[in-house]
């Protein structure tokens, strides 16, 4: 559930508003007696990070550079100026007459341009800190989806330039797993993990070329660390919408990484595990996709049979021209004997029903926001994502919450097996194919054994 707003001073409290300004009037007063720089600092720093949206961390920076200030004049000094001005007002106010006084304030400031600069070393500590306690109070006492979302600051712009940058140069290979894209708050890079993707994966949206250039990263990652590849190709389907170049793309993925592409029948698939190549199974019938998920569920028997791990990735785009029914086996036995599912579909509807079944769940832009909700519900993610209208999901007492909308290659994850992560924003970065390689057969094979077992 999104959080709700807390509130030091509950709302039930008799004169709560009064009680509020007059504890306002209090905190200026007195700090127009004792520390008038840190007034201004402070309110100048709130009405900064209002305007630009950074989070409160950027306040460290003058906090260190009044600290920095503070240690090269001397802690004793530092104190002596920031209490100069604090003892001039009381001085003048303690002079008797007090009425009098108070009725020429201004006077109490005299000769303030001497004074008030002794005060900046630390003011800048004492003004930062009261800045972040403002901007504490004020996303304390509103509801989260009321928050205006924080700008990325520049150590996360540069991030993300730097990450995205590598990644587009063709870096899609990370220690564990395949980069995606960046997360553009942070600037980290979203990873999906092989022992991740052994729970399946689906990438759903109403894009298909969003979901196919997504599910292609994967892909090539496997295919860069020779891990035996089987594509059900559904595009010789005429009932198929949005969904083609796929043999394109897959060719090319293969002479960049040396990786041999055969177009075998359902029953040579123990050949591609050995080779560890890629195969293409074009289904142009329901029948014939049965029969293509039938062979990659046999496949699967033997290796258990014969306790060899087949280390490669099954990808099946298009899934919804398939039955669910056929591939609830491929994808609970999938992991089991290295066999993982890729599914890609824009379809809203087989999203629905295969989101429960995966993994790990990527969505892209959906058309209709309520089912981008709903979709997003199911998968786990906190606050669901919004469609193209930006709307949707289910929030306290049934109210449905603002969204906000996913823009062109924007995608949320949530990974649910082995352990729950999610990204609630992250930015598709598409990897660059490198130049062809030469493939060296033999160094690929595995052993001896596993090859006559199979």
């Amino acid at each position: 559930m999104p959080r709700r707003a807390r509130h030091l001073i509950p709302l039930d409290l008799p004169h709560r508003r009064e009680v509020i300004a007059a504890c306002a009037v209090l905190i200026v007063l007195a700090q127009l007696l004792v520390a008038q720089l840190t007034l201004g600092l402070a309110l100048a720093f709130t009405v900064i990070g209002r305007a630009s949206r950074w989070r409160l961390w950027w306040l460290t920076g003058p906090a260190a550079a009044g600290l920095a200030w503070a240690l090269a004049v001397g802690p004793a000094q530092a104190a002596a100026g920031f209490a100069a001005g604090s003892a001039h007002v009381l001085d003048y106010l303690g002079q008797g007459q007090l009425a009098l006084r108070l009725g020429h304030p201004l006077a109490a400031f005299a000769g303030a341009g001497e004074w008030l600069p002794r005060q900046l070393p630390i003011a800048l500590i004492s003004g930062a800190a009261e800045a972040a306690l403002i901007g504490w109070l004020s996303w304390l006492h509103n509801d989260e989806l009321a928050v205006s979302p924080r700008r990325p600051g520049a150590v996360a712009a540069i991030r993300a330039g730097l990450a995205a940058a590598l990644i587009r140069s063709g870096s899609v290979v990370t220690r564990d797993g395949c980069a995606l894209g960046v997360v553009p708050a942070t600037g980290a890079v979203v990873d999906l993990r092989w022992r991740e993707i052994a729970g399946g994966v689906l990438v759903a949206g109403t894009v298909a070329q969003e979901v196919t250039v997504t599910s292609l990263q994967v892909v090539h990652a496997a295919l860069r660390r020779r891990k035996p590849l089987i594509v059900i190709d559904p595009s010789a389907d005429a009932g198929v919408a949005g969904i083609a170049g796929i043999a394109g793309a897959l060719s090319a993925a293969c002479a960049a990484t040396g990786t041999r592409l055969r177009a075998v029948a359902a029953d040579d698939l123990e050949q591609v595990v050995r080779e560890r190549s890629a195969a293409l199974l074009r289904v142009g019938s329901p029948e014939v996709a049965l029969r293509a998920c039938a062979a990659i569920a046999g496949l699967g028997r033997n290796l258990r049979r014969i306790g060899v791990d087949g280390d490669g990735l099954v990808w099946i785009p298009g899934c919804d021209s398939l039955p669910v029914a056929a591939l609830v086996p491929l994808i609970r036995g999938g992991g089991a004997v290295g066999l993982p599912l890729l599914l890609t579909t824009t379809s809203a509807a087989a999203a629905r029903e295969l989101v429960g079944l995966v993994g790990v769940v990527l969505i892209h832009r959906l058309a209709d926001p309520a089912v981008a909700a709903d979709l997003a519900g199911l998968a786990g993610l906190a606050g669901g994502v919004g469609g193209a209208g930006g709307v949707g999901g289910a929030g306290p007492a049934g109210s449905r919450p603002r969204l906000a909308p996913l823009g062109a290659g924007e995608f949320v994850l949530a990974v649910n097996a082995p352990r729950r992560r999610r990204v609630e924003l992250g930015r598709l970065v598409p990897a660059r194919l490198p130049r062809p390689a030469v493939r060296h057969e033999q160094s690929n094979r595995p052993p001896a054994r596993a090859e006559a077992s199979l």
